[in-house]
């Protein structure tokens, strides 16, 4: 077995591992996958302040036809590929840092490539990865993992959106994020417990809603934006072109939620162009209007990796609807397309329990296992935190 590790603590760390993986599975077979572990940062004496940023750290396991040298080649392509500048300082912040941990049982001792990499020794966190996909640590190097604990833990799947809503009137929490200071803090919040994309919704769409104008809207995303630019993980929801066209004008916009599927083709165009992902949702009940909805964005430019077909759950549909779909997310998987479902803390729920909207989230928890099981892409939830908790102990107790 060859291992390697990967640690990312600049951009969206999250996104930066999993991209790194698919490039990597092009040339590695890759069978087991740790979970997520945060560490601090190692850092010389004289390190400027901003380069104590805190790390994500994964390791992976698996075989390749490449060498060690060819392997490392690979590796060093992938990090450029991903924006790593090779001139920059040792221990500096970077997008991804990878490295190959063991080779099978070869050694290799030279300059630029050392195996087994002389850091198992001296890194507890490297250890205590190693350790969980079942490696024998050499008896002579072994610290004490058992006793290891990290800063925080996280799975690179299922990909999680986490939700915040600006508005008053929000069915599940309005209110609660329409003032902008505490909009931020559950921004921050939602990224620290690992959420891959944060989607803006300024328009509450619940039952008997009141429509405000895209004007209103762009007024209560603009306090917003403006403020979260250092974070690559933001997106939008919402059904007029105005506030898409606004949205597109901020580089950290990587994902439009078009709710109702009205965006115009002028604005879709402008989506295409800046190659991002575009959740279409299907109001009714014909799964196959979003295949056809599909091929129609593609005609319009989006690629395919960048469609994202969204069932609309609680969106023109009975309880018994909603429930139906979800069960038979699988069809809507054979399209080919990325799927997300945003089940949580919705009506339909009321069909089994008597909770709450608010105190929905343990239902919301038991759909979204049932959904990963089918290989549902996104979950948007309003839980981020405990969704990840949750996964993180189902993928270390089911997993290696």
């Amino acid at each position: 077995m060859i291992y390697l590790s990967l640690g990312s603590n600049l951009g969206n760390r999250i996104v930066n591992l999993r991209t790194a993986i698919a490039k990597i599975s092009l040339f590695f077979d890759c069978e087991k996958i740790s979970i997520v572990i945060e560490t601090r940062a190692i850092l010389p004496q004289d390190a400027p302040a901003d380069w104590d940023k805190n790390y994500l750290n994964v390791v992976i396991g698996g075989n390749t036809f490449a060498s060690p040298f060819e392997l490392l080649s690979i590796i060093k392509n992938i990090e450029k590929e991903m924006g790593r500048d090779a001139s920059s300082r040792r221990w500096s912040p970077r997008i991804i840092d990878i490295d190959i941990i063991t080779y099978h049982d070869q050694y290799v001792d030279h300059k630029n490539l050392s195996i087994p990499h002389k850091e198992i020794q001296n890194r507890d966190c490297l250890q205590y990865l190693l350790a969980s996909l079942d490696y024998e640590i050499p008896q002579d190097i072994r610290m004490d993992v058992e006793r290891y604990s990290a800063l925080n833990y996280f799975t690179l799947e299922p990909k999680l959106v986490g939700i915040v809503n600006v508005t008053p009137d929000s069915f599940s929490d309005g209110g609660d994020f329409f003032d902008t200071n505490k909009a931020i803090e559950q921004i921050n919040e939602l990224y620290r417990n690992g959420a891959s994309v944060i989607e803006l919704g300024a328009q509450s769409t619940r039952p008997g809603y009141m429509e405000v104008s895209p004007a209103e809207e762009i007024s209560r995303l603009s306090k917003i934006l403006e403020r979260v630019v250092d974070l690559d993980c933001i997106g939008v929801d919402t059904y007029f072109d105005d506030v898409v066209k606004y949205a597109l004008q901020k580089p950290n916009i990587n994902w439009i939620n078009d709710i109702k599927s009205q965006i115009s083709d002028e604005t879709i165009k402008m989506i295409a162009d800046r190659n991002i992902k575009y959740v279409t949702m299907l109001q009714g009940t014909d799964i196959f209007w979003l295949r056809d909805r599909a091929k129609y964005l593609r005609e319009l430019g989006i690629a395919r990796k960048n469609i994202i077909l969204d069932p609309g759950i609680g969106f023109a549909k009975t309880k018994r609807e909603n429930i139906e779909i979800i069960k038979n997310i699988s069809v809507i998987q054979e399209l080919g397309y990325e799927v997300l479902l945003g089940h949580s803390r919705k009506s339909f729920i009321s069909a089994f329990s008597n909770s709450p909207s608010r105190d929905r989230d343990i239902e919301t928890l038991a759909i979204s296992d049932f959904a990963r099981q089918n290989k549902v892409d996104y979950l948007r939830v309003h839980n981020i935190k405990d969704h990840m908790k949750f996964f993180v102990a189902k993928h270390r107790m089911t997993n290696n």
